[in-house]
């Protein structure tokens, strides 16, 4: 049981690793090299074309989902479960690591300081909806395919908060708000904190 653990947080670790590794080439190639911005804002420039067909008021009502005070009632009623299962350290970690990608999404953006492909009073990289997104209800994929019992819940909910991801990162993109690798840094960054609570977790339950 203990030898499966730790290669479990192992895994972990090597997630964590890659992650950073990922958002640290793309931050670099965002800091020192300006002609991506061009390549960057083609890519955006087709995504959107090809999402034009679609009512855009679809994309501003779910991303709105993704925005920091919108995540409080996420968060609540994921906690309330969890402490009705008497999982208390769980629950402070799910809300700590939710609000420390948050914390540190908005401590790189001022570090990079990139502009947005639209005017807005906000720096562009990484994308904050995705980040936080990816982190609180990757934890809770986590959580489900953990302690939920029925197969059918436990491969529903997965599928259901997968696509949440998935579709906030992409309304990001349809209103052009972001750049693609906005989006993509703003993932990576989520999934390292992701792991970051699942060895966290792992660790504190030993």
């Amino acid at each position: 049981m203990a030898r499966h653990q730790d290669t479990g947080i192992a895994l972990n670790i090597n997630y964590v690793i890659l992650s950073i590794v990922v958002f640290a080439v793309l931050t670099v190639l965002v800091l020192y090299m300006p002609g991506l911005t061009q390549f960057d804002a083609n890519v955006l420039h087709s995504i959107r074309l090809a999402l034009s067909p679609y009512p855009i008021s679809f994309a501003q009502f779910v991303t709105e989902f993704g925005r920091s005070y919108q995540m409080l009632w996420p968060q609540i009623a994921a906690g309330s479960v969890l402490i009705s299962h008497k999982k208390y350290v769980k629950t402070f970690l799910l809300v700590f690591f939710t609000q420390a990608t948050y914390a540190l999404t908005i401590f790189i953006k001022n570090f990079v300081c990139r502009e947005r492909p639209c005017v807005y009073p906000e720096f562009s990289f990484p994308s904050g909806h995705s980040s936080t997104t990816m982190c609180f209800y990757g934890i809770l994929i986590y959580l489900v395919l953990h302690y939920v019992k029925s197969d059918f819940w436990r491969y529903s909910l997965t599928i259901l908060f997968g696509g949440w991801i998935i579709l906030v990162a992409l309304t990001r993109l349809w209103i052009g708000v972001h750049y693609p690798i906005d989006v993509i840094a703003g993932l990576f960054l989520g999934f390292m904190m992701v792991n970051l609570f699942i060895i966290t977790s792992k660790l504190l339950s030993k």
